[in-house]
């Protein structure tokens, strides 16, 4: 199948994209390795020589993109490497947006996608994390046959379930964060307002015969393990390490 139009317009730009040192640096204090950063393609957003065709992407950002200048730039691709949309994060205040393609309507959105489906074929475990830094900070204490991935928000969604189903042997270790969204989308809640239920990780993995465990451990993510103790404090939280 033809890639979309802004497929095609993305993946001509990400070439021309660069990583300040400063930005780096950034990065790297938030548990990102070199080999990390390169594998997910991260780069800062600079604006388009010509313009976006398509619309969506041009009321959000503009249509060279402007919105985005300087923003951290994460592409989200399939496992098989297709660019299914991105995520881009300023580095100096809290702001965050996502962008999805045509092709993300049928395919797994999940940063890591394409290394962890390597990991996964050759029968390791996957760890399931929110956002980008949980995945860098668990990449530190998962086991080197074992894949790590972010689903970029709180909730595991049905085609990404029915990839972990296809692919994953061994078991899938949910490692949200210790919020209530968290909570709720690893274990699944009622709705108090209209009384339904609301399908949680594990049971969305359970009800495709994957093996799925909740990861419990001390702290509001991974990421935030790490900003407080390092290395040393994520390997006594997650893996028991004195």
């Amino acid at each position: 199948m033809e890639p979309s139009s802004i497929v095609r317009w993305l993946e001509a730009h990400l070439p021309r994209l660069t990583l300040s040192e400063d930005a780096e640096g950034y990065l790297l204090g938030r548990a990102g390795t070199p080999e990390g950063i390169e594998r997910l393609g991260i780069r800062e957003w600079e604006p388009a020589p010509d313009p976006s065709p398509n619309s969506a992407f041009n009321a959000r950002y503009g249509p060279r993109g402007e919105a985005l200048a300087g923003m951290l730039f994460i592409p989200l691709r399939s496992p098989s490497g297709l660019l299914v949309g991105f995520e881009a994060r300023s580095r100096f205040e809290k702001r965050v947006t996502e962008f999805r393609t045509p092709e993300a309507d049928w395919c797994p959105v999940l940063i890591g996608a394409p290394y962890a489906a390597e990991k996964l074929w050759a029968g390791g475990s996957v760890w399931v994390a929110e956002g980008v830094f949980d995945l860098f900070a668990l990449e530190m204490v998962a086991p080197p046959t074992d894949a790590v991935v972010a689903t970029l928000r709180a909730g595991l969604s049905v085609r990404n379930a029915d990839f972990l189903a296809r692919l994953c042997e061994n078991v899938v270790y949910m490692v949200y964060d210790n919020d209530e969204a968290g909570r709720r989308a690893t274990l699944g809640w009622q709705d108090p307002n209209t009384g339904k239920y609301r399908r949680g990780a594990l049971d969305l993995l359970k009800r495709r015969g994957v093996r799925s465990a909740d990861y419990r451990y001390v702290g509001k993510d991974p990421g935030e393990v790490w900003s407080s103790g390092g290395s040393k404090k994520l390997r006594r939280v997650f893996l028991g390490e004195d």
